[in-house]
């Protein structure tokens, strides 16, 4: 490994961010070696960089990495005041010149990102991130240039997916899921904005169960298990869902209902109310006798 004087392993990654990119573009200009010193890195002896680093004074404002030697630029990282933290990132997975993904960092945790899933150099998925998991996710499936997709998440897990299928810019059909499985659909069927019509989804038809996503694609962790159904006592009454030892339960075990994040920042803030958790019934009571 060598190092060379100021060169560039490709193209600057200082005007080419993709169409649908919702980032500060001003951070992309950290890479641009207009007045800043590069150092660059010749990793396989080809006499070729293939590591381009951007100092400005002594801190470190960006670094180039082609990562197969073919001279373009395949990851860029971009760092905060302190050189070292990272704040965004870039990476080009087909290696065609031009950027798949965008990595959004706060203190350096990862928060968001957005992907250009098909590579035609628009950006048609954006992920908010909480902690590792999914919180929330924006698609354009069609990829018309606008979201039509707003998916809502619960410790990683898919609790609420909205789909524009006409394409007006709101949803018409929203699917539920509860532990990762789906159990009920609603329809807008006069498209005033609002569901008008639901229908239950029996487990057997519900498919298989949604596994957790992470944002930094590390290994999930497992879906909170489904709570097993009761078998009716020999005395012909259901025995309460509270537990074994008495007490009140729930008709039905809902997981707790959270705000399902920030409406739609493609399209403006969403008019549609969140899914208002179920209302479990009391569970045995007993019968006073003289």
């Amino acid at each position: 490994m060598a190092a060379l004087a100021v060169a560039c392993g490709g193209p600057s990654a200082v005007e080419d961010a993709p169409e649908g990119a919702r980032g500060d573009q001003q951070v992309r200009q950290q890479c641009n070696a207009q007045g800043r010193e590069v150092r660059a890195v010749d990793v396989n002896n080809d006499g070729n960089p293939d590591i381009r680093h951007v100092f400005e004074g002594e801190r470190e404002t960006c670094a180039q990495l082609d990562m197969n030697f073919d001279g373009l630029v395949d990851v860029t990282r971009f760092f905060g005041p302190d050189g070292t933290t990272i704040v965004q990132e870039e990476h080009d997975f087909d290696f065609d010149g031009r950027i798949d993904m965008i990595s959004y960092f706060n203190d350096g945790v990862l928060t968001r990102k957005e992907l250009d899933t098909n590579f035609d150099n628009r950006i048609d998925t954006w992920v908010w991130c909480a902690g590792r998991l999914y919180a929330r996710q924006e698609r354009d499936r069609h990829h018309t240039g606008r979201v039509d997709t707003w998916e809502f998440f619960d410790g990683g897990v898919l609790r609420e997916a909205r789909y524009d299928d006409n394409n007006d810019g709101q949803p018409e059909r929203w699917e539920m899921f509860r532990y990762g499985r789906l159990f009920q659909i609603k329809r807008d069927t006069n498209l005033d904005g609002e569901p008008d019509q639901e229908e239950d989804v029996p487990r057997e038809s519900a498919g298989d169960r949604e596994s957790a996503l992470t944002c930094d694609g590390s290994e999930p962790p497992p879906v909170p298990d489904e709570p097993r159904p009761q078998s009716p006592t020999s005395g012909g009454e259901s025995p309460d869902a509270g537990g074994e030892e008495g007490g009140e339960g729930t008709g039905e075990d809902t997981p707790p209902e959270t705000t399902p994040g920030e409406g739609m920042p493609w399209e403006g803030v969403s008019d549609v109310p969140p899914e208002e958790a179920a209302d479990g019934g009391e569970g045995e009571t007993s019968e006073e006798t003289e």
